[in-house]
């Protein structure tokens, strides 16, 4: 498992395929879009495929909603690394994620605590051009 907190992503096996979006609500759609072929055509089982777009849909949510203003970028990079697909969404914002408790009486603030569940880790780090990178390792290798 990979600790949670400020740490740099695994290592990119390969290049990474990068989408640069804009930051409106149709971006989360376009990213799972991205995503979805992406592993697709990496032989990423089916499961791990519609697992993977709910965590690629709660980081770019965050990113979207707390981690940019309308109108900035936002990418989302997909590479493979010695630990697995991982998805990592950078933003604009240098505001560190933080996982809420879950709780029957939110509607809202429970995409970290998904993610962490749902992954073999997360984290994230600053960028040295300014905002964050947060990522996920995900679990399901190729096929």
């Amino acid at each position: 498992m990979i600790d949670k907190g400020v740490k740099p992503p695994p290592v990119a096996t390969a290049e990474p395929s990068v989408l640069v979006l804009t930051s409106v609500p149709e971006a989360i759609k376009t990213a799972r879009d991205f995503a979805r072929g992406w592993l697709e055509a990496k032989g990423v089982d089916r499961m791990a495929v519609q697992v993977a777009l709910l965590v690629v849909s709660e980081l770019v949510t965050n990113a979207y909603k707390h981690g940019s203003a309308p109108g900035e970028a936002i990418s989302v990079r997909l590479y493979l690394s010695a630990d697995g697909p991982v998805v990592e969404v950078r933003d604009g914002s240098r505001a560190e994620p933080c996982v809420r408790p879950l709780s029957l009486e939110c509607f809202s603030g429970r995409g970290l605590a998904i993610v962490s569940e749902l992954t073999a880790g997360w984290g994230f780090r600053h960028l040295a051009s300014g905002g964050k990178a947060v990522y996920a390792v995900l679990n399901g290798g190729a096929a």
